[in-house]
């Protein structure tokens, strides 16, 4: 192994959580023949550079928390990445399904008081499309977006 690419990926594993996808692509940038690949993620795995099982953790954390994306759309980009259905399922255990229904309601919410114009039923649309291009399942959305409609008819 070559010290100062071992170096190169210490740190590019330090400064921030990676998967190991992102380290081969980084290992592919800095020239290294991929046989050498098994070599240092083994190096970095044993010494706790790489974890993908708290890769997952923040990942789901931080996409969920600062950009609001539901299960679908956090789970898929962690399966592009590599990460296996075990890691994915325990990551999601930090995150209550109450905070999770909460976090759809306020968008939705916050979507629905945006729309100035179109009929109740194009609002409706709107909120739903909207919500799942964040990655909520779309049973829990009609749920959320009837429930809302609902509470907005009754109090005008």
């Amino acid at each position: 192994m070559d010290a100062k690419i071992l170096h190169a990926l210490a740190r590019y594993c330090a400064y921030q959580e990676r998967c190991v996808q992102e380290l081969h692509k980084k290992m592919y940038e800095l020239g290294l023949l991929s046989d050498d690949f098994l070599e240092y993620i083994s190096w970095l795995t044993e010494n706790n550079y790489v974890h993908e099982g708290r890769f997952a953790e923040i990942y789901v954390r931080s996409k969920f928390n600062q950009k609001h994306w539901g299960r679908q759309k956090i789970n898929f980009e962690l399966r592009k990445r590599g990460i296996t259905e075990a890691f994915i399922e325990k990551a999601w255990e930090s995150i209550q399904e109450t905070t999770y229904s909460e976090q759809l309601a306020l968008l939705i919410r916050k979507k629905k008081a945006s729309l100035k114009t179109g009929s109740g039923a194009q609002q409706y649309q709107k909120c739903v499309l909207f919500a799942q291009s964040k990655g909520f399942e779309i049973n829990l959305i009609h749920q959320q977006v009837k429930a809302i409609f609902a509470e907005d008819a009754a109090n005008p």
